[in-house]
């Protein structure tokens, strides 16, 4: 989570500090208004596709517009009221409250010295050639090893592994020391003691065994100053980041092990098998037997008298128990960026366990960010304020969607974009009727962007992993509207 929050820190700085000035509005919709921060931060941490055309601020402008006014169409039908609206709505506040107390107890805690960014920045100078041959198995790789020591050269081994599947580039690289540590410290402590043109020995990692040769190294003694100032302050910003990782780490770990959570079997075999009737295939599902071993846990419970499997004691800790129901909630929010393993049942339900204890991680970083009433900071209630209207546009378009895909329930990907857009042209229609629009032009051309009115414009924006929910770190366009120019 702190990885993220530290990147969004280091990477929009310049943004958030150019658009600092006192605020003016772009545009106002309704009771809605855009400010001049707002149009700015969205605007260039989104996507490419409206900064590739002509006027590419309007057209920005006018999709925004779009969006408020279908978020006030959910307004006045009080969809904010619903599950599904607070359920998002709740897992956006604790996620921004808990990087507020990250950003104000962990990163202050962060101490970085001279020498420290003097090596990091040397490495940044370093470029590296290595290859190397891999095997899986324990006995192939010490095998090879024997070969190389009796005189078989690496090259004609690193040959024999090529084929149609593996080619040259999947095993070699030319990078630099850093980004190598960056990927693979592992490695990188290794690379540190070879020679060019010397071999490790037999490297074990999750994944199998490898064999690195060191093919050439060279290092740039100097740099332009220019170049030097960036590269000192990039180091800077990747120490800082990797301290703020382990801090984090020991932050949540002790808040883990302080409440001593179980998970319990038979709850966790009634989830299992619930989701793996959407995450894995009829094949599997019934190979592991998961029907039996559902019913034998909902047999379980019946026996107990209880009614509700929502509420099923899924995590029972210090603090008290975590429902079924409270998994099921935090799953839905993030379901479209969850990936469960499918290739044995073993890693299925590795996967599963996994996601598990990061929602009661998840949970217990909103609890406790609650309890020091960063919930509640202005920090927090500012940037929630320009999320409302971002997730009541897609509450509204989702709703949209279910009503097509429920009168039509055979109906393609295709013809469901085709509807779709069908729909929210016609409620377009009708809001702009209904509430008023007022544009600022003079505003609108003032405002600088680095990006415009450019047919090769490349999508670089951050999409948020690490934290409570997977999101950018400023509200942006839907990259919907891309099928609407």
């Amino acid at each position: 989570m702190i990885k993220y929050l530290l990147i969004i820190l280091l990477s929009t700085n310049l943004i958030l500090e150019a658009t600092a000035e006192p605020d003016s509005t772009v545009a106002s919709i309704g009771n809605l208004r855009i400010s001049k921060d707002e149009f700015c931060n969205g605007y260039e941490l989104g996507p490419s596709f409206y900064k590739k055309e002509k006027n590419s601020k309007k057209v920005f402008l006018d999709f925004l517009v779009n969006e408020k006014l279908l978020a006030l169409d959910g307004y006045s039908k009080k969809l904010d009221t619903t599950k599904s609206y607070k359920n998002i709505y709740n897992t956006f506040l604790s996620d921004i409250a808990s990087e507020e107390m990250f950003k104000k107890e962990i990163l202050p805690k962060v101490k970085i010295s001279p020498a420290e960014i003097d090596t990091v920045a040397k490495q940044k100078l370093i470029n590296l050639k290595i290859d190397w041959i891999y095997s899986d198995n324990q006995s192939e790789i010490a095998s090879i090893s024997r070969k190389l020591s009796s005189g078989v050269s690496f090259d004609s081994l690193w040959n024999n592994q090529l084929n149609d599947s593996i080619t040259s580039d999947d095993r070699y690289l030319n990078t630099t020391r850093f980004q190598l540590g960056e990927k693979n410290s592992l490695l990188a402590s290794v690379i540190d003691t070879l020679q060019i043109g010397n071999l490790s020995l037999p490297i074990k990692t999750n994944d199998g065994f490898y064999i690195v040769r060191l093919k050439n190294f060279d290092y740039r003694l100097t740099a332009a100053e220019g170049e030097e100032i960036k590269i000192r302050e990039e180091a800077k910003n990747s120490i800082k980041l990797r301290k703020s990782e382990s801090l984090s780490t020991v932050y949540v770990d002790s808040l883990m092990k302080s409440c001593n959570p179980t998970i319990k079997r038979k709850a966790f075999q009634i989830l299992r098998s619930y989701l793996a009737k959407s995450y894995i295939s009829k094949e599997n599902y019934s190979e592991w037997k998961l029907n039996s071993i559902l019913k034998n846990a909902v047999n379980f419970y019946d026996s107990l008298g209880i009614q509700s499997y929502a509420k099923i004691e899924l995590i029972v800790t210090k603090n008290g128990p975590v429902s079924l129901n409270d998994f099921m909630n935090w799953f839905q929010v993030r379901s479209d960026y969850i990936k469960m393993r499918d290739d044995s049942f073993e890693n299925y339900s590795r996967s599963l366990e996994n996601l598990v204890w990061l929602m009661l991680r998840d949970n217990l970083l909103s609890i406790e960010a609650k309890k020091k009433g960063y919930n509640s900071k202005k920090e927090v209630i500012s940037q929630m304020n320009l999320w409302n209207d971002k997730i009541m546009y897609a509450t509204v378009k989702n709703e949209l969607i279910n009503s097509i895909t429920l009168n039509k329930r055979e109906i393609k990907n295709s013809e469901t974009e085709i509807e779709l857009n069908k729909k929210i042209l016609k409620k377009l229609v009708e809001l702009k009727k209904k509430y008023k629009i007022k544009i600022n032009n003079n505003i609108l051309d003032s405002i600088e962007v680095t990006e415009e009115n450019n047919p090769k414009a490349v999508d670089f924006y951050f999409v948020k992993r690490g934290g409570l929910i997977p999101r950018t770190p400023y509200p942006v366009l839907d990259i919907y509207w891309t099928g609407w120019l």
